[in-house]
C-alpha cells in the first residue's frame, strides 16, 4: 500500500495535476500511514479545502441533532422553514428559462435532501438556477434559504430519483441546524463536533493564521501551472459569511483522522454507533433511479451496495477540488486523500481512483 500511495504522489506531480497534498490511512483503528507530498507548503500543519466533503460533517450535524431528539429527518422542511411548503416543481424553456409546471406530490423532507432526493438544487434545472443565482443573495445560509424558497423549482417529485444536490439541499439542512440549535452553523459544529474531537483546524472561518497554512489551489492555464488567488475566500466566489453546508468547510489531515476515528469507534461522544450505522447505511431502495452501479446513497455520504470496484459496504465522500474520503466501519477503516486543484479533481479523476487502488 506505502509503495502503491508514493507512486500516487509522485504520478500527480510528474503530471503536473496538482502542487502537493496529502494522504492517511486508518486500519483496525490505528493509523497506518500518514504522510504529505509537494514543497514545504505541504506539511502536517497545512489546511486544505475540503469542497463537497463538507456534506458528511452537515450531515454529522443533523444526525446529532435527530438523536437528541431535537429535529427530525423524516419531517417536511416546512416544519422548519415554511416557505418551502410552496415549492413546485419546473422546467427549462427553449431560452433558458425556468418555468413552473405542476406542484408535486408531496412536500420535500430532510430525508430527502439528505439523500440527495428531494430534486432541489439538483440536476440539469436546478444547477442552471444555481447558475444564475445573484451574487447579492449568496450572503449568509438564511438568505440563500429564503431565495431558494422563492425562486427554485424541483427537478422531479421528491423521492422518485436521486441527483446530486451540490448546494441547495446541504444549505437547507445547515440553515435548519442554525434554526433549532439558535446557534450559527459554524459555531454549531464547533461547539457540538470539532470541539469535542480536538478539531481545532476544521472551521467556515478560518482566522489570518489559518487561512495562511491554507495550501495554494492549483489551475492548469495553457500549458502552465496557476495558484488561483480565491482573494481571501475559503470557496471561490462565497463570502466567508456564507457557511455553504456542502462546500466550504476547510480542515487538516490531523483534524479529518480524528472525525474517521470517531465514526469508526463509538462516536466519542458526538454521535452514538446508532446513528454513524443510520448514517453509512444505504438509505434508497436499490435501483432507484440515478443510482449509480452499484451504489446507494447515506446520509451525507454514498455507500456500496453491490458489484463495484471498491468492496461492498464501503462509505465515500468526494469534494470538487480532488479531495476524497473512504470508510468501512464494520472493517475499521478509512483512507483521506487530500489536494487543491482545478486539474483532474473529479470523482473519476486518476488520483482518485489511484488511491482507491492502493489502498484497497
Amino acid at each position: 500500500m506505502e509503495n502503491k500511495l508514493r507512486a500516487l504522489f509522485n504520478d500527480q506531480l510528474e503530471r503536473r495535476e496538482c502542487f502537493g497534498g496529502a494522504a492517511a490511512v486508518i486500519k483496525d483503528k490505528e493509523v497506518v500511514f500518514n504522510e504529505t507530498f509537494g514543497d514545504v507548503t505541504f506539511n502536517e500543519n497545512s489546511l486544505y479545502r475540503l469542497a463537497s466533503v463538507t456534506k458528511i460533517f452537515t450531515a454529522a450535524a443533523v444526525m446529532k441533532l435527530y438523536g437528541e431528539g431535537k429535529l427530525d429527518i423524516n419531517a417536511n422542511v416546512s416544519a422548519y422553514l415554511p416557505d418551502y411548503k410552496r415549492l413546485s416543481l419546473g422546467d427549462i424553456a427553449p431560452n433558458g428559462m425556468v418555468y413552473s409546471t405542476l406542484k408535486p406530490q408531496r412536500e420535500i423532507t430532510l430525508f430527502d435532501l439528505l439523500t440527495h432526493t428531494a430534486g432541489l438544487g439538483a440536476d440539469t434545472l436546478g444547477n442552471r438556477e444555481y447558475s444564475v443565482m445573484p451574487t447579492e443573495e449568496k450572503v449568509n445560509l438564511s438568505r440563500v434559504c429564503d431565495f431558494y424558497a422563492k425562486n427554485f423549482h424541483l427537478a422531479f417529485e421528491p423521492g422518485s430519483r436521486a441527483a446530486y444536490s451540490g448546494f441547495a439541499g446541504f444549505d437547507v439542512l445547515a440553515h435548519i441546524v442554525e434554526i433549532t440549535s439558535g446557534l450559527n452553523f459554524n459555531d454549531y459544529l464547533q461547539k457540538e463536533i470539532f470541539a469535542p474531537l480536538g478539531m481545532t483546524d476544521t472551521t467556515f472561518q478560518p482566522t489570518d493564521e489559518q487561512y495562511a497554512r491554507l495550501v495554494p489551489m492549483h489551475q492548469r492555464v495553457r500549458g502552465e501551472d496557476k495558484e488561483i488567488d480565491f482573494k481571501g475566500l475559503v470557496f471561490r466566489g462565497m463570502p466567508r459569511s456564507y457557511e455553504a453546508g456542502g462546500a466550504s468547510l476547510v480542515s487538516s489531515m490531523s483534524d479529518m483522522l480524528k472525525f474517521c476515528k470517531m465514526l469508526l469507534s463509538d462516536g466519542g461522544g458526538v454521535l452514538s454507533p446508532k446513528l454513524i450505522s443510520l448514517m453509512t447505511a444505504p438509505a434508497l431502495p436499490d435501483g432507484l433511479d440515478g443510482l449509480a452501479r452499484g451504489e446507494n446513497n447515506g446520509l451525507g455520504c454514498f455507500v456500496i451496495s453491490g458489484q463495484h470496484r471498491l468492496p461492498k459496504g464501503t462509505v465515500y465522500s468526494h469534494g470538487a477540488y480532488g479531495t476524497h474520503l473512504l470508510l468501512d466501519i464494520k472493517r475499521g477503516f478509512a483512507a483521506i486523500f487530500l489536494k487543491n486543484s482545478y486539474f483532474d479533481m473529479s470523482l473519476n479523476s486518476r488520483s482518485t481512483l489511484m488511491f482507491e487502488d492502493a489502498v484497497m
